[in-house]
């Protein structure tokens, strides 16, 4: 199960592990900015995006929550179908892949340590909104999520081991679970992001503001003055504003442009995302 780095390539097939753009980001610039509430609504917006984009950049995209909503494919390790299928085809053992490692499906299925219904979602899940299996809703109280991932059974039932993907959602034969894909924005985060938004209202509006310019060497009556590279920040993924870039750093201390996450080739896809 190899490495891939994020925003790399893989023969077509979608390995980005999160959205181009952040979700779930509100924040207050009023707090530490006098003059927010006399800009204009346009002003405001802008400010609002250019902020929370950068601020999700600078801290490796992975802060906020956006709305999934995919088909999976069910994952049954029930003892009863197990043992049956390996007997079936003529042996006590039979080896599968699953997960990216080999596996052998034993009679009687003894303890794996790990739930015998479940089905992984792209993580890191937030928070699951609904599941609808043959266009029936099924209540949140059959199902919990493990290791922010695994959307594990409760009821004794179990996730339907395929589904038909020729006909859409509700129709019999689909399973559908909608759900809040990301992680919480620390509060420090959101703090800095309003921060930045307020120095970009202000430039945005022809008053002066901290962010930085081209300007890299400044002599008038004989005193000097150098400023920040601009360039040198920005590989940095840095702002050139202190607090700003001080939370920048100690949420992401390597620089990371995502999440890091695996990729097996191994297994083929067990669900599909639902795109419109």
């Amino acid at each position: 199960m190899p490495f891939v780095p994020a925003g790399s390539s893989n023969g077509g097939q979608p390995i980005s592990p999160m959205g181009n753009e952040p979700c779930g980001w509100a924040i207050d610039p009023s707090l530490c900015c006098a003059a927010w509430t006399g800009y204009s609504d346009e002003i405001k917006d802008r400010a609002t995006r250019y902020a929370t984009t950068v601020m999700w950049a600078a801290t490796g995209r992975r802060y906020g929550t956006c709305s999934n909503t995919v088909r999976p494919c069910g994952n049954d390790r029930r003892c009863g179908e197990c043992g049956g299928w390996a007997w079936g085809y003529g042996g006590l053992l039979r080896p599968y892949i699953l997960d990216g490692l080999w596996r052998n499906c034993l009679c009687g299925c003894p303890c794996d340590c790990r739930p015998h219904c479940e089905v992984k979602l792209p993580g890191p899940v937030d928070s699951v909104g609904e599941v609808l299996v043959d266009g029936i809703l099924i209540p949140s109280t059959s199902y919990r999520v493990d290791d922010n991932q695994w959307l594990v059974r409760t009821d004794g039932a179990c996730w339907p081991r395929c589904q038909d993907y020729n006909v859409n959602v509700p129709d019999e034969g689909t399973f559908q679970v909608t759900y809040l894909r990301g992680q919480m924005i620390p509060l420090v985060v959101l703090d800095a992001a309003a921060t930045l938004a307020c120095e970009f209202a202000k430039l945005c509006s022809g008053q002066a503001c901290r962010l930085p310019g081209r300007m890299s060497n400044l002599t008038r009556q004989g005193v000097s003055v150098t400023f920040t590279d601009i360039d040198l920040l920005l590989k940095r993924g840095l702002t050139g504003i202190p607090e700003v870039d001080q939370v920048i750093v100690a949420e992401n201390p390597y620089g990371l442009k995502a999440r890091p996450f695996f990729y097996s080739y191994d297994t083929s896809p067990r669900l599909r995302t639902v795109t419109s």
